[in-house]
């Protein structure tokens, strides 16, 4: 039996790898395409305002406000080029615009809130391993917001997401409403999924896990009335021996 015991813990820390070596992988190769592409927006953007400002000045006068209607219409379709989340670390933008994207197609009332989520310019964590840490809490929280929303259409669904920094150590925090519904089985470390693949339920927060684990750190998650909180802490060091260079 406890051979056995040990197998099934084997193979799902061997499926919680792949999982995140996929997991990095994939934002490795879209860190620099990523920034690329958002730096093109932004000059883009501040460029056509520019030049629509001109023009709508010229274009004041007598006769001219079904063009100036049109201009202010492209004005305002250009302020939905805006970034959303602004924390300090584009690819980190990038993600969090991205999964909020995909979040309000299933629940459009969803509120996501990272105004206090502000990333140091002197980050020494490697971007790729804070995406995985975000990406996998940001994940989770939208499946209990549409399990919520599934159950109580009426229900105030939200995923809140802030920082702190206190000496070289930054804090994360995740907090997500869900229905209050927690189920653990004795000798787990993580909450049971509700999703069909139960052979990798846990698989996020142990990913989440390992990750802060890289940076001396620790992750801990608990339960206050129907709002789930995720804590994760790091050192903000360099990690020279990955073989990996950090991006700012």
């Amino acid at each position: 039996m406890k051979l056995f015991q040990d197998m099934i813990c084997w193979n799902r820390e061997k499926s919680g790898r792949i999982v995140l070596e996929k997991q990095i992988s994939s934002l490795q190769e879209h860190m620099e395409e990523m920034e690329r592409i958002y730096s093109g927006i932004r000059g883009m953007k501040h460029d056509m305002k520019n030049t629509l400002s001109v023009i709508q000045r010229l274009s004041a006068g007598e006769g001219n406000g079904e063009l100036e209607e049109y201009l202010s219409e492209l004005n305002r379709g250009l302020e939905k080029l805006e970034v959303r989340f602004k924390t300090g670390n584009t690819v980190v933008d990038t993600l969090l615009n991205m999964k909020y994207h995909e979040a309000v197609r299933d629940v459009p009332d969803l509120k996501m809130d990272a105004d206090n989520l502000m990333l140091p310019q002197g980050l020494e964590i490697h971007s790729y391993d804070i995406g995985v840490i975000l990406g996998n809490a940001v994940d989770n929280a939208m499946e209990a917001c549409r399990k919520l929303k599934a159950k109580e259409p009426e229900a105030d669904a939200f995923i809140r997401l802030c920082s702190l920094q206190k000496g070289n150590l930054l804090i994360l925090k995740v907090e997500n409403s869900f229905d209050g519904r927690l189920v653990r089985r004795r000798q787990e470390e993580f909450p049971i999924t509700d999703k069909a693949d139960k052979s990798s339920h846990g698989i996020g927060l142990a990913n989440i896990k390992s990750t802060a684990e890289k940076y001396q750190g620790t992750m801990d998650f608990k339960v206050n009335g129907r709002v789930f909180i995720l804590s994760v802490m790091m050192k903000n060091e360099r990690r020279e021996e990955d073989g990996f260079w950090s991006n700012r």
